[in-house]
């Protein structure tokens, strides 16, 4: 008879409720959906239903490898972890560390005190500064906080969804159908912004094509229509805002029309979209009295750029001059990719701040240093992206990554894996010998979650129980297990007590990190078990919870405007060697890099060769007809995949998710260009150039 644990999906920042069904064998053999379960309400989707197979595939890591020869071997775990020690010892100040966003809050946590702690760093960062970070930073400057501020039940409660620069039917389908369902129950309007079109496009009352790089123009031509038909909240800019003078005179720099012309979006599509959200008509069934309310949801189609995180501050000032904070049924979302992303950054994963996003001053870090018993690093540490640049001039000589495939994820693959391949020493911590780890000194093999303890924190806040439903594979143990493991080894040499590390279980964990962090003292293993998933703030035992951030008060005080303007489209420009522009996401059947959903023989089957999306008049002009095989060059690189020929992309344009099939990647093509404020690639935008390709004489297509 099959047990049942319940769970929470391994995917996307969603959250679903899962219930895993463990056979005789102790293997999973199906996964329902859990009813109960607050953020998903009884969905899943294509890969949360499906899509676990991967735990118990034949690649799973199952013994710690070390190299010997220039080839990996098995070792034991004490072998194994006495050389990490060792090595890693001798690069204290040269060493930097990538968490994972698809581990529990509790092996973030871990994780975090030991660079900290144990090598005496701020050097440690996650898949965050690759997606959210432009969200992040602007949100932590305008508003003091840099989560979501709503919940997935004020989708359902807005009378405006406005959805930009992300796909939800692709990449969260859960919050797709509840955008579906605002609109068919309840008349909520639509406007989608996004240069190519997607499925939501079909139920939307306005959509925007912008061209790509020029969110801010879009968005400051909203924010100049809102000013021009007097539909700012007066009320709420003056009590609640500041900096509001200096960003009516960026904006006033130009008119509707001239915005237009800067984005490519028609003026009357511009005054149509600002006054749906600065003022959209009530609702379906919406209580007398309650204000009409807006969301904004947006993905990485706005942040992976060199000016990410101006887009995100020019939305910003949408929502505040438009007072669409603070109440039920408005608020910001950056829909967030991994599983564990926000949770990952709660728990300190991040250069720039300890757990809680609390800085490194004197009276704030004290309660750490008396905790833990030894001084902290009080300079802010590097971030991801320039950790992979600066391993060439010697700043990062040795790297620890936990649950990451930066050979995978990072821009311009040949020149990160020339640099991957001159560090001094590289442990990777992971469940499958991926692209990173088959570069790694020594590989110590990770649980998943299907074999954890723990939570996950998702896009919403909510902290959610995460239970072993099987016993780990082989002789692979949890990252916080791991970690304590090594760390105790090395602590008495750096002058830090073992016992820090010391744990009698992982729930002893948590309650460190909420004794550590004001969002989440009110929680524990034990609440959530009890009542389910919980939103932080939750700052002590008798508070429920919270569904909205600032309904009385910003964390910062007041909420800031920030004057941005428009800057060049894009780092690379199209030229007539290099005439399309790619832009890049992710699919419905594969999620990110592909490291796990290509070990999912279903999701293979739907796809297993990486699409090129391109307008008919592109695939005309270059002799392609749909399903062909053809090759995309950039400047730095080339890959192959399988011909699209779609008008849901604009001419000019290509589409390429940058999941890695038949070891073609997107990112052998992307620019390692960075927006200089979070650091995050330009993903969105490079030039590129495109060919069918070439049939050997008597043979198939030749491999490029």
């Amino acid at each position: 008879m099959a047990r049942k644990v319940s769970s929470t999906c391994p995917y996307c920042g969603v959250g679903c409720g899962i219930v895993l069904n463990v056979n005789d064998h102790d293997r999973i053999g199906w996964v329902d959906d859990d009813p109960a379960n607050l953020s998903s309400a009884g969905m899943l989707c294509v890969k949360g239903r499906f899509g676990t197979t991967f735990v118990n595939h034949p690649d799973r890591l199952t013994k710690p490898l070390v190299r010997r020869d220039g080839r990996l071997v098995e070792a034991s775990w004490d072998e194994a972890l006495d050389l990490v020690a060792r090595r890693l010892a001798e690069h204290r100040g040269h060493f930097g560390s990538f968490a994972s966003a698809k581990a529990t809050n509790e092996d973030g946590f871990i994780q975090q005190k030991f660079v900290r702690l144990v090598m005496g760093t701020n050097n440690i960062d996650h898949c965050t500064r690759l997606c959210h970070s432009p969200s992040v930073e602007a949100m932590l400057q305008q508003l003091g906080s840099g989560a979501t501020s709503n919940s997935y039940i004020d989708f359902e409660e807005a009378s405006c969804i406005v959805v930009i620069g992300c796909d939800p039917g692709s990449n969260h389908p859960v919050i797709a159908s509840r955008v579906r369902r605002a609109i068919d129950s309840h008349g909520t309007r639509l406007v989608v912004v996004n240069p190519r079109r997607i499925e939501l496009c079909d139920r939307a009352d306005l959509f925007l094509q912008p061209l790509a790089g020029a969110d801010v123009a879009l968005f400051n031509g909203m924010a100049r229509a809102i000013l021009d038909e007097g539909l700012e909240d007066g009320d709420f800019i003056a009590a609640r805002t500041e900096g509001y003078e200096a960003f009516l005179a960026a904006v006033r720099e130009h008119t509707v029309d001239e915005y237009s012309g800067l984005c490519g979006v028609p003026p009357e599509q511009i005054r149509a979209a600002a006054r749906l959200f600065a003022r959209p008509p009530v609702r379906r069934g919406q209580p007398e009295g309650l204000r009409p309310g807006s969301c904004l949801l947006w993905g990485m189609g706005i942040t992976q750029h060199t000016q990410g995180t101006d887009n995100a501050h020019a939305l910003l000032n949408l929502a505040l001059l438009a007072g669409q904070l603070g109440r039920p049924g408005c608020g910001v979302s950056p829909l967030r990719g991994q599983n564990n992303v926000q949770g990952c950054g709660d728990a300190g994963c991040i250069p720039d701040s300890l757990p809680g996003y609390q800085s490194y001053d004197g009276p704030v870090i004290a309660p750490f240093e008396e905790l833990w018993g030894a001084p902290l690093p009080r300079d802010p540490g590097i971030k991801a992206t320039d950790m992979v640049e600066q391993i060439a001039s010697g700043a990062i000589r040795a790297m620890y990554i936990v649950g990451e495939n930066p050979l995978l994820s990072e821009p311009n693959l040949r020149h990160a894996t020339e640099l991957f391949r001159s560090l001094d020493f590289l442990v990777v911590q992971d469940i499958f010998l991926h692209e990173t780890a088959e570069l790694a000194d020594v590989v110590l093999p990770a649980c998943t979650f299907a074999e954890k303890d723990g939570t996950f924190t998702n896009s919403e806040r909510r902290v959610q129980r995460v239970r072993p439903a099987i016993a780990p594979v082989g002789e692979s143990r949890p990252d916080w297990e791991i970690i304590c493991d090594l760390a105790r080894r090395m602590a008495p040499a750096v002058g830090v007590d073992p016992a820090q590390f010391t744990y009698d279980s992982v729930t002893s964990v948590f309650a460190e990190f909420a004794r550590l962090t004001p969002q989440l003292r009110g929680l524990s293993h034990a609440r959530l078990d009890a009542e389910g998933g919980i939103q932080w703030p939750c700052p002590s035992p008798d508070h429920p919870g919270t569904r909205f951030l600032y309904a009385e008060s910003f964390p910062r005080g007041l909420g800031r405007f920030s004057p941005v303007r428009q800057s060049a489209l894009a780092e690379e420009a199209t030229s007539s060697d290099y005439p399309l522009v790619l832009n890049t996401g992710r699919i419905l059947y594969h999620w990110h890099g592909g490291t796990i959903t290509r070990r999912v023989a279903g999701l293979m089957a739907r796809v297993d060769t990486v699409p090129v999306a391109m307008h008919p008049t592109d695939a005309t002009a270059a002799g392609v007809g749909d399903g062909d095989p053809v090759v995309v060059f950039s400047r730095r690189g080339k890959m192959s995949g399988r011909a699209v020929v779609t008008d849901a992309v604009q001419p000019g344009n290509l589409f390429v998710p940058f999941v890695k099939l038949q070891d073609q990647a997107a990112n052998f093509l992307t620019n390692n260009v960075y927006d200089p404020q979070s650091r995050i690639p330009e993903y969105k935008v490079c030039a590129v150039k495109l060919e069918k390709k070439r049939e050997r004489a008597g043979g198939p297509a030749r491999r490029d």
